[in-house]
């Protein structure tokens, strides 16, 4: 397993369900989540973290990468889950050996940003968590409102091209940012640390 401190000026996406790089999970496999410039995950959720971008129920199943949602996927309620929230509502999204246990597999991209953008990416989350909103399955899904953050961040330009996945956005960010950005995929793990900060675990995943 490799454990590391979250570099500066760097903030991320991790794309739950996308074994690695080149893996392009189905529509309904996937959820987006971010990482903050401090290393703290952070991610939007619908029906107090019932509903994400899949259509796993996660009360049923612990592996599932998202839970139901009502019949029409529209205007449920919006909450933005950080670092304590996920280890609420989505334990294997922020612990390694639960991730493994369930084979809850995540490919995390960090992309080197200047002070500014990591100042304004951090802003953009905290100004969500404190107006979620609504959560929609098509258009206001998780991917939709991590997109928001890098664009309010002037990390990209515009939305998201096609659907509003989280690997489509991903692909978006690799396009951007080539040259300044590291991808891990496996078993992920976030460790606070006394400086409020937050290590970063990665354990391959079992074939």
């Amino acid at each position: 397993m490799a454990i590391f401190s979250m570099p500066a000026n760097t903030v991320g996406l991790i794309v739950r369900g996308k074994k690695d790089d080149a893996h392009s999970p189905g529509v309904m496999e996937q959820h987006a989540d971010c990482v903050l410039s401090t290393g703290e995950p952070i991610g939007f959720f619908g029906d107090n973290g019932d509903a994400s971008s899949g259509g796993t129920s996660a009360s049923r199943n612990p592996g599932g990468l998202s839970a139901s949602w009502n019949s029409s996927g529209l205007n449920m309620k919006g909450m933005v889950a950080d670092y304590n929230g996920l280890r609420r509502i989505r334990p294997y999204y922020v612990d390694a050996a639960i991730a493994k246990k369930y084979n809850v597999v995540s490919t995390l991209i960090l992309i080197t940003v200047t002070p500014t953008q990591s100042s304004l990416f951090d802003q953009a989350w905290k100004n969500l968590k404190l107006s979620p909103g609504s959560f929609n399955l098509l258009g206001g899904n998780c991917s939709t409102h991590a997109s928001i953050a890098f664009v309010e961040a002037k990390i990209v330009s515009g939305g998201i091209p096609g659907l509003d996945t989280p690997d489509n956005l991903y692909h978006q960010l690799k396009s951007k940012m080539a040259g300044k950005y590291k991808i891990y995929s496996g078993y992920l793990g976030f460790r606070p640390t006394l400086s409020k900060r937050f290590d970063i675990e990665v354990e391959k995943a079992t074939p």
